[in-house]
């Protein structure tokens, strides 16, 4: 290793999930060294623009390496910054990956190393239920004024109009979808995420899709909002549409992780039909735009199948390399209507655009796909204890 170390600590103090959200939101390239006097050897992640590509600990590499790392309850940390040469054997996206090792510590599948249950994994929000999204450093030059909300003040309402985008500076926040039959929070939000959908708010007339409520006392900066619109005007049709579809695919899943907060029991196995278009790994290089009839994304889960989300014409399906969805190709599969046509996308177009952009754009982008992949995580999460619940 010929970089500098640039990030050092303890795990009991930043566990590896938020850790790793962190590397993430700063777009970090380089070597996160974990050393455990519990382990027999350090453990190693690599990263490309904060993304997980390929794990290693002594002769066991690749996914299976990285998922052990989440069972660590007690092991030191240093960041290494430096160009990484390692082929991407790690496909899913970061925040599915963090759900996916969470997910499997709870459930016993990855042996815990350490002295005891330190509490690894837990989000130390006072609600181990919800999981919490967290964003980068925060860029000031966007960040026009400052407010200040109290412990369960409503800072957004739900069906309402509103033209403000914030970035949380110092608090806590808690999304909740409001249902005739009750109250569904979904995920919560912390330091650097951002409230408020760019789609939403320069398309659609900005109308929001959900409350929002303080965690104790919420410290946000309001962002300046023309600055933000004059930047979406210069990007192409392709861009602003598959940017359309990642809001649409966001509101969706919201509404029915919702529906099963509120009831459980309402999940139903919801076979599949019409021609798999893409998934389980299948043809997972291929991204296009659909041009005539509906796909339909579905999640199996230990109940069945869960549909998610219904897209259309101009909505795009497949993976984009810097959209990580926890949806397909990897962990969802996508199915098509009779009339179904589709036209091909070079994700690298989309993704040399993306390059372009802005430190702030990008990150309220990974802000919508973050909040994607951890509601279907939500989603997996309900379909696991509605089966507990039937007993079976």
């Amino acid at each position: 290793m010929n970089g500098r170390v640039v990030l050092s600590g303890s795990l009991d103090f930043v566990g590896l999930a938020e850790l790793l959200q962190q590397l993430g939101g700063s777009t970090s390239s380089g070597v996160l060294k974990l050393v455990s006097e519990y382990a027999e050897c350090p453990g190693y992640i690599y990263l490309k623009n904060g993304d997980p590509v390929d794990a290693e600990y002594g002769s066991v590499t690749g996914m299976e390496a990285f998922n052990s790392f989440f069972g660590w309850q007690q092991a030191e940390f240093e960041f290494i910054n430096e160009d990484v040469a390692r082929q991407r054997v790690i496909k899913k996206g970061r925040m599915e990956l963090i759900l996916d090792g969470l997910r499997m510590v709870d459930e016993g599948q990855i042996p815990k190393v350490g002295p005891g249950d330190s509490g690894q994994g837990k989000s130390g929000t006072g609600n181990p239920e919800l999981p919490v999204i967290r964003g980068p450093v925060v860029d000031y030059v966007y960040v026009v004024d400052e407010e200040t909300f109290s412990d369960g003040r409503e800072i957004v309402t739900q069906d309402k109009f509103g033209n403000w985008f914030w970035v949380i500076l110092d608090g806590i926040v808690e999304v909740v979808r409001i249902l005739p039959e009750g109250r569904a929070p979904i995920i919560r939000l912390t330091e650097g995420a951002y409230i408020g959908s760019i789609v939403s708010f320069l398309r659609e007339g900005n109308v929001r899709s959900a409350s929002i409520f303080a965690v104790g006392k919420v410290h946000l900066g309001v962002l300046e909002s023309e600055m933000i619109a004059r930047e979406y005007s210069t990007l192409s049709e392709l861009f602003q549409s598959t940017l359309v579809s990642i809001d649409k695919r966001m509101r969706q899943i919201t509404d029915v992780c919702a529906r099963f907060v509120i009831d459980p029991s309402c999940m139903e196995n919801k076979s599949p039909s019409g021609e798999l278009v893409t998934g389980s790994g299948r043809d997972e290089d291929r991204v296009c735009q659909i041009t005539t009839g509906e796909a339909f994304v579905f999640i199996r889960t230990k109940i069945g199948y869960i549909h998610l989300v219904t897209l259309g014409p101009g909505d795009i399906i497949g993976r984009i390399p810097f959209l990580n969805t926890a949806h397909e190709p990897y962990s969802a599969e996508v199915y098509a209507s009779e009339e179904f046509t589709a036209r091909s996308v070079d994700p690298g177009e989309v993704e040399r655009e993306y390059d372009q952009l802005s430190g702030t754009f990008k990150h309220m982008i990974q802000n919508m796909t973050n909040a994607i992949s951890v509601t279907t995580g939500r989603v997996f999460d309900l379909a696991k204890k509605a089966k507990r619940d039937r007993g079976s």
